[in-house]
């Protein structure tokens, strides 16, 4: 048992000094997340790059590493979780479920009247929901109006939920459903609107459950889309070389994938509170990005922003405890989600190419 336990603290360590750098090194990633097709011509129609080409001996030892830093995460996660470390202030902070709805609620008020404000105000061409979803139609941004009154009270959010499904919709028959699966933050935005007033437990539940699964599904996506389409970003780094830190644009797009993957991923599974300090230093990412791309960056990763904070202030959802294993050693639960790591791996690029493929037929 004491063996055990000094192998846990050594792992723990372990995890605590590499999280600083790991935290670098997303920032300098994620300086590239902004979407480059808010930014640059794009062509989803095009097929990706094949996956023999993406799969070199370069991609091969990033996935190794990224395998072993997911178990080592893990042991060190499950460890602080099953030792009750900072227990007390995971469990107090779980009680800011009002501040979360209000965090939500204010942003998505923010979003919307900017959206309409962008238009009213001549900035540039309305748009859906992202910048490059642009449309002609008069009636959504007086939508994007009447979503961001509705949204003041609680009587009458679920209006701008039902508002967010609408738009989503109307933009996947437009753009088509391959380009709108890049933002199915916005599905989990509208139900967690549309059920956070009912007077129902279980569905203000879901509706928590849902908005984090389909963000950190959307930030997975777009990993993937790092090495399907690195060649749309590498004409963003062309105008912003110190993004690279001095590693070749083919190597930074890859390196910036698996790192969004990867800590999409221990996000979405960690326990303990160390998921708090993730999403945190997650926010930062996407808040300094903003000195690089601008205001439109900063509008189009607003609600991704209070998503982020919502996990800060509240936490993960009771949906966690699918993932622990309490009559399991620690050894065993780090494994499990390695193997649900690899197993997510795969199935995302998969089904990437696949629905790609269904799409547009290449």
């Amino acid at each position: 048992m004491k063996n055990e336990k000094w192998k846990m603290k050594s792992s723990l360590k372990f995890c605590f000094r590499i999280f600083p750098v790991l935290m670098l090194l997303l920032l300098f990633a994620g300086t590239a997340d902004a979407h480059v097709k808010w930014f640059f011509d794009y062509d989803v129609t095009q097929p990706p790059t094949p996956i023999g080409d993406v799969i070199d001996g370069t991609f091969v030892k990033m996935f190794i590493v990224s395998v072993v830093a997911c178990y080592l995460f893990f042991l060190a996660d499950r460890y602080i979780y099953e030792e009750g470390i900072l227990a007390n202030l995971d469990r107090k902070m779980k009680m800011f479920d009002n501040a979360a709805n209000a965090i939500m609620r204010v942003a998505a008020g923010i979003f919307f009247l900017i959206l309409f404000g962008w238009w009213s105000l001549g900035f540039g061409q309305s748009f859906y929901l992202t910048p490059e979803l642009k449309t002609d139609a008069v009636w959504v941004p007086w939508l994007h109006l009447l979503m961001a009154l509705a949204v003041i009270s609680k009587r009458t959010m679920f209006l701008t939920g039902l508002g967010v499904f609408v738009l989503y919709i109307a933009a996947a028959f437009q753009f088509g459903v391959f380009h709108l699966l890049d933002y199915l933050i916005f599905l989990g935005i509208g139900y967690f609107l549309t059920v956070a007033n009912t007077r129902k437990v279980a569905w203000v539940k879901s509706g928590f459950v849902v908005l984090f699964a389909a963000a950190g599904l959307t930030l997975i996506w777009a990993a993937i889309e790092k090495f399907a389409y690195s060649h749309w970003t590498i004409s963003v780094l062309a105008d912003k070389p110190h993004v690279t830190m001095g590693l070749s644009p083919a190597i930074f797009m890859k390196l910036s994938g698996f790192i969004e993957f990867f800590v999409t991923f221990i996000l979405l599974g960690a326990v303990s509170v160390v998921g708090r300090l993730i999403s945190l230093g997650f926010m930062s990412v996407f808040v300094l990005a903003v000195y690089e791309f601008g205001v439109l960056d900063a509008v189009g990763h607003l609600m991704i922003v209070a998503i982020l904070w919502v996990l800060i202030v509240r936490g993960p959802t009771d949906a966690r405890n699918m993932l622990v294993l309490p009559d399991k050693s620690l050894f065993t639960e780090a494994y499990f989600m390695t193997g649900l790591y690899y197993l997510a791996f795969v199935t995302i690029f998969i089904i990437y190419y696949g629905v790609h493929y269904l799409a547009y037929g290449s």
